[in-house]
């Protein structure tokens, strides 16, 4: 089996596992100081122009929601709904693991393994369209970290609690905050001057909103604190 794996035909599958194993490493060390890479990757792509509640699975044309082909594959691709980081890992492990299946089956069957270019074509579809389905399916039961635009600008004004990590200017952190519709959003946080640096536990004032990342202050309104919400809960 060793020898399939690092073989010529295959070594590219076997090396998309090692990539995901890697990717899914840093995220953990990541979240351990207080760095997203899914939030540092999330901040970079486009925002889809797209509603949250119009469903890619459904037959409904690219054309009809006014996006684009790359903005088209992305919405396909489950991307804004679901942390790009978690699609990633999930594509290059499927792909990863259909790769290396189709060639040990080839070689149980012949006797030895197909060209990788013959394996390669039916991976990338099986891999692509196993990423699009289960990202939509994680999208619609998991917490909803991402909101679109107007959504996250009535954000703005809320008090937040910082969840995970210490924000400063060079280092975003994440906070919990919950709109006036009862619903919870995990965001992404800088502080709104510098030198400042806001401690994970604090509350904060969600006063702008710069691209993904909501600038904050410390809260000044201790009357408007949330964590009489979480003691509700």
């Amino acid at each position: 089996m060793a020898q399939l794996l690092f073989s010529s035909e295959t070594y590219l599958f076997t090396l998309a596992i090692f990539v995901m194993l890697a990717l899914a490493l840093l995220e953990v060390v990541g979240m351990v100081f207080g760095l997203s890479l899914s939030g540092l990757v999330d901040d970079v792509l486009p925002d889809l122009d797209i509603d949250a509640d119009v469903d890619m699975d459904a037959d409904i044309s690219v054309d009809a929601v006014g996006l684009g082909p790359v903005d088209g594959f992305l919405a396909w691709l489950a991307v804004g709904k679901v942390p790009f980081i978690v699609l990633l890992i999930i594509l290059l492990t499927s792909f990863g693991i259909v790769g290396v299946l189709i060639q040990y089956t080839a070689k149980s069957v012949l006797g030895s393994s197909i060209p990788f270019w013959m394996a390669l074509i039916p991976t990338v579809i099986v891999s692509f369209w196993f990423t699009a389905t289960t990202g939509h399916a994680i999208g619609r039961i998991m917490p909803k970290e991402e909101t679109d635009a107007r959504s996250r600008n009535n954000l703005v004004g809320e008090v937040a609690v910082l969840t995970l990590g210490n924000a400063t200017m060079a280092l975003q952190a994440e906070a919990r905050v919950t709109d006036t519709f009862g619903t919870r959003h995990y965001v992404q946080v800088i502080p709104d001057q510098p030198d400042i640096t806001l401690m994970q536990g604090d509350e904060v004032l969600l006063v702008g909103l710069k691209g993904s990342l909501f600038t904050a202050i410390a809260n000044p309104h201790k009357n408007l604190s949330p964590r009489s919400d979480t003691l509700a809960d």
